[in-house]
């Protein structure tokens, strides 16, 4: 994956030695937020495992599992079918 290096000037108060990589876990994580990234994408890029992405995710508060309108929609139409007997064998 190609890369650029960017500076930014933040407040003296938050520059410690972590605030580097503190700052590419965020760009990552919104970029997997707003569906610029796949979730393989942002974990090849931070470097970590699968879960772990997951844990960094979970604790950003960013979602880890999209569930829409169309998915229930779809689920509930499979329930009543199921209900009905219609997918009985199936």
């Amino acid at each position: 994956m190609e890369s650029v290096e960017l500076t930014i000037s933040v407040p003296a108060a938050i520059a410690d030695s972590g605030a580097g990589e503190r700052a590419r876990t965020l760009l990552v994580l919104d970029a997997l937020r707003t569906e610029k990234m796949t979730w393989r994408a942002a974990a090849s890029a931070l470097n970590v495992a699968p879960d772990r992405l997951l844990e960094l995710a979970r604790v950003y508060g960013i979602a880890t599992v999209r569930y829409d309108s169309a998915d229930l929609k779809q689920d509930l139409a499979t329930l009543a079918k199921l209900e009905s007997g219609h997918m009985s064998g199936a």
